[in-house]
């Protein structure tokens, strides 16, 4: 069952990206999207797959875990949608999220 995630990138396009369940969403977005390096390789080390999830989706992802939180708690441009991509597991429903990529903070 594929997944459809629709993303706005870091130059503000819009687009429909699709993929299979079991994959991070940090995957999927660096390979089909613009803005999303995922440095560090999935390990919620760097901040650079940082996503702002529209608020109907926000509750359905549950917690961050701890050591995204703190991550999270360093960046500027923190929400409360904000997540990392690389701690979230691309699952059936998650098809119709909505989503932002954050610009890498230098």
């Amino acid at each position: 069952m594929s997944i459809e995630i629709h993303v706005t990138d870091d130059l503000g396009e819009t687009q429909t990206l699709t993929g299979e369940p079991g994959g991070t969403l940090m995957e999927l977005l660096r390979d089909e999207s613009s803005g999303v390096e995922g440095i560090c390789g999935g390990c919620a080390a760097c901040g650079t797959c940082h996503i702002v999830v529209d608020e109907p989706w926000q509750a359905g992802l549950g917690e961050p875990g701890m050591d995204e939180q703190i991550l999270l708690e360093a960046l500027n441009e923190r929400t409360s949608g904000s997540r990392l991509s690389c701690q979230l597991r691309l699952a059936p429903e998650m098809s119709g999220m909505s989503l932002t990529i954050v610009p890498a903070e230098c």
